[in-house]
């Protein structure tokens, strides 16, 4: 069974990794935020073995510029994961 865990700068550097195979993190909102937990976070996840993936939270507007901020501030490395999150804002 894979279990897995998200987590952003709400979550601490030292979450527990006990029974995960897995965890996304957050790395980048709009075209401004990168979360200031990323690099501890990361190393937490690379250290406990897990596959890794980061995540961009999405926000109304240019989607190619956002595509690039996450891009450029994603510590991804061969085999981690990108992905985003959309969601319907007010």
């Amino acid at each position: 069974m894979l279990r897995g865990i998200d987590v952003s700068a709400y979550q601490s550097s030292s979450y527990d990794t006990d029974g995960l195979s897995f965890v996304f993190i957050k790395a980048t909102e709009g075209r401004s935020y990168t979360n200031p937990k990323l690099s501890a976070q990361t190393k937490r996840a690379r250290d406990a073995g897990l596959v890794v993936g980061f995540y961009h939270f999405l926000w109304p507007g240019d989607l190619t510029a956002q595509a690039e901020y996450f891009v450029r501030h994603s510590p991804e490395q061969r085999g981690d994961v990108l992905a985003v999150d959309w969601e319907t804002t007010g």
